[in-house]
């Protein structure tokens, strides 16, 4: 082993600059996440109070970012500033992950004895191979500029132990590092007070971390407006990190640690095959470490421990690139697990090169193109020079791409949570003209609004969308609706979607606290309508009365019990919708029925609104309640044993489209599937694997079914018995998608 003059191996070096020059042809071709966003517009114009850079700000990164934007302007110029910035920022990466390995590598010299030092350069090259490490240096984030940081100062921490200038210098960076990523305090603080205990409390390296803090504390606070300014900053992004961060301080279950665990632990290697063999020799190495070299593990713990506490209580775990300051500790225990033998290359190699295999090619798709939401700006500019819209509006995280591109399209800021108010305040106010809305793909706002309206959309997906090192990424993709006056479209308290539902319970606005509005188009030709909704009580709780207005007119009531729990209900309009303006109001109000019981809580789950000559369809007896994972943007519902889908309107075939998931994941045996209609088996199949069908149901049949058609389940599965739970439920299919599509004769 080759040593350099500083003590490392030289092949650490070489590393280094490997991965560096393998990270320049590759670097973000656009910006991406929502934070990388907010980076980008701090380079701008620093105002965390704005979220530019969200609170607490990272001032030290900005800083640096400016310098080398100044640079990269400079040399390679470009029409489009958001692009510079995000090689700006990307670059920044790259060479933050080369000093990361290098100051790795010093961690491990500091604190491995002479005869345990041949593992250095495997733990530098399993950490530098990494799917996450080596994805992180390509994106235009803080993460690694802050990981390299931190790793510096606690290698200066640890030759401070008998170097009071290294400890001065390690103090010094760790409080500049804190201006990078506040988090790398985690990764810091323990170590540093380690060391001073062990030094006796020397005041000169406090007051060189203090100094480092400072000198980046007191402009930003200035910044900001001074102390209580910045201070309601800071705290609006703690508040909204507890409100919306499914975090496992929060969620204290064995289930959301096992989750957490798994986000922490496997989802940075990209493959589960990789990811299981990396922990056996972590796991192997952690109890060698602690049998043969306690103090060696006990520093190694000291220094990275806490930050993966921090992390799995109280970060949102599925954004991956919050665990890569683990990384280290993992690289180094799976090295060690053939530590001190000629067996060492041979447990490594195998994990560098997989590692290599999985991040490579992702690296490449990811460099391959720009991000979706800036792909549909380029393309929505290009379109406006010959259709301008009237209105652009778009999803919060989508909207910060907006921003920063500066299309010059007349973008409207939206509420946020509640987006698509946007485009009902301009209907309601008497807009007229197109608008387009820019959506984040995994929000379900839009059903509020007719989906007949909904057609005119482009869809943009990211080549890298559900790789493990991009978890957590907002947003992921991007669609482009073009919208024309709708045929309806509807405010808050509805329930359509979880996320809706979601909504109305957080703002207390449904129909059982005030009336809930729709606004329907005028038209002189007949009309129906559907509305679905659940009683969401208790036994005990009093039935809900139900009345269905139309410009102030009841139209229709109806009474929901908790033993009924669902409703659904066709209404006919054969007159259609006369009167002044063009759009009629729609209201839905629940009253409590009996005085003498809990008041009852209820929502509306579905409806709609057509002409009587198009055909309009809903989720009848036997289907459970939509469900919803927003890390995914995944929904589906379960049908039951036997599931109906209630058709109304002109009789015509119909194609049924039924897309899920395999039932072997919870049954022993593909079950027996029918789908029938008035009594007559349609189609049969028996799933063994993920499945889209499309099964068509000629129209005597529905006509026969009075618009039944029904989706037949045989066995069920029932997850109380199965899994010890109190869940009752008797579950047929699992459905991501359901749609029922007339046929047109032509």
């Amino acid at each position: 082993m080759k040593v350099s003059v500083s003590g490392l191996p030289k092949s650490i070096y070489f590393l280094a600059a490997a991965y560096l020059a393998a990270h320049l042809p590759f670097l973000a071709p656009s910006l991406e996440d929502y934070d990388s966003i907010n980076f980008a517009l701090g380079l701008r114009d620093f105002d965390p109070s704005r979220h530019q850079p969200h609170p607490p700000g990272a001032p030290v990164y900005i800083a640096l970012g400016r310098i080398v934007f100044f640079v990269v302007d400079g040399v390679l110029p470009a029409a489009d500033r958001s692009a510079t910035e995000a090689l700006t920022l990307a670059l920044l990466s790259a060479v933050g992950g080369a000093l990361a390995i290098v100051a790795f590598a010093f961690v491990c010299l500091r604190v491995l004895a002479p005869e345990r030092r041949a593992t250095i350069p495997w733990a530098a090259a399993i950490f530098a191979a990494s799917p996450l490490m080596w994805i992180s240096g390509l994106r235009p984030m803080s993460d690694l500029p802050g990981l390299a940081a931190a790793l510096a100062a606690q290698a200066l921490m640890l030759a401070g132990r008998t170097q009071n200038r290294a400890l001065m210098a390690g103090g010094l960076l760790a409080g500049l590092a804190a201006g990078i990523r506040v988090q790398t305090l985690w990764l810091t603080m323990p170590l540093f007070a380690f060391v001073l205990i062990e030094r006796r409390f020397p005041w000169r390296p406090l007051a060189a971390a203090a100094a480092g803090v400072l000198a980046w504390a007191v402009p930003l606070v200035m910044d900001s407006g001074g102390v209580d300014a910045y201070l309601l900053a800071l705290g609006s992004q703690a508040g909204e990190d507890f409100a919306w961060v499914n975090m496992l301080w929060l969620e204290p279950t064995p289930r959301r640690l096992a989750f957490a665990l798994y986000e922490t632990f496997v989802l940075p290697w990209a493959a589960q095959p990789l990811a299981a063999i990396v922990a056996v020799a972590a796991v192997a190495g952690a109890v060698l470490a602690a049998v043969r070299q306690p103090r060696t593990f006990g520093l190694f713990a000291l220094a990275f421990m806490p930050y993966a506490v921090l992390h799995l209580l109280f970060q949102e775990t599925i954004t991956v690139r919050y665990a890569l300051p683990t990384l280290p500790l993992v690289a180094w225990l799976a090295a060690n697990a053939a530590s001190g033998s000629r067996w060492t290359p041979l447990v490594a190699a195998p994990v560098v090169v997989a590692g290599l295999l999985v991040a490579v090619p992702d690296a490449i798709a990811y460099a391959r193109a720009p991000h979706p939401a800036f792909q549909a700006l380029a393309d929505a500019v290009e379109y406006a020079r010959v259709a301008p819209p009237q209105a652009v509006y778009a999803h919060h995280s989508v909207w910060r791409a907006v921003q920063v591109a500066d299309t010059g399209l007349p973008a409207v800021e939206p509420p946020r949570l509640h987006e698509w108010l946007g485009l009902v305040n301009y209907w309601k106010a008497g807009g007229r003209g197109p608008v387009w809305f820019l959506a984040d793909p995994r929000r379900t706002d839009l059903a509020l609004i007719d989906p007949q309206s909904r057609l005119d959309a482009v869809s943009y997906r990211w080549a890298v969308d559900g790789r493990p090192e991009f978890s957590g990424i907002r947003p992921v993709g991007a669609d482009w609706y073009r919208f024309a006056p709708p045929g309806w479209f509807a405010s808050e308290g509805w329930s359509l979607t979880p996320e809706t539902g979601g909504l109305a319970l957080a703002t207390a606005r449904g129909p059982d606290r005030q009336p809930i509005e729709a606004w329907v188009r005028r038209r002189a030709e007949p009309m129906h309508l559907v509305v679905g909704g659940r009683h969401l009580g208790d036994t005990g709780d009093s039935p809900a009365d139900f009345e269905l207005a139309i410009d102030g007119v009841v139209r229709d009531r109806w009474t929901v019990t908790v033993a009924d729990r669902n409703f659904l209900r066709f209404m006919e309009l054969p007159d259609g919708l006369a009167g002044a303006g063009d759009y009629a109001r729609l209201t839905i109000a629940s009253r409590q029925a009996r005085s003498d019981r809990r008041p009852a809580a209820v929502a509306v789950r579905q409806f709609d609104v057509q002409p009587a000559g198009r055909m309009i369809s809903a989720f009848g007896e036997g289907w459970h309640e939509e469900e919803y994972d927003p890390a995914t943007g995944r929904g589906w519902r379960w049908t039951s044993g036997r599931a109906l889908i209630r058709v109304k309107g002109p009789v015509s075939d119909v194609d049924v489209v039924l897309r899920g998931e395999s039932p072997l994941r919870y049954f022993d045996a593909p079950p027996d599937v029918q789908v029938t209609a008035g009594g007559r088996v349609i189609a049969r199949f028996q799933p063994a694997a993920d499945f889209e069908w499309t099964v068509r149901v000629p129209a005597a049949d529905i006509a026969r079914a009075a618009g039944a058609i029904a989706i037949e389940t045989t066995p069920v599965y029932r997850p109380g018995e199965a899994e010890g739970t109190t869940d009752q439920r008797e579950l047929g299919l699992r459905l991501f998608e359901t749609r029922v599509i007339p046929v047109r004769v032509d």
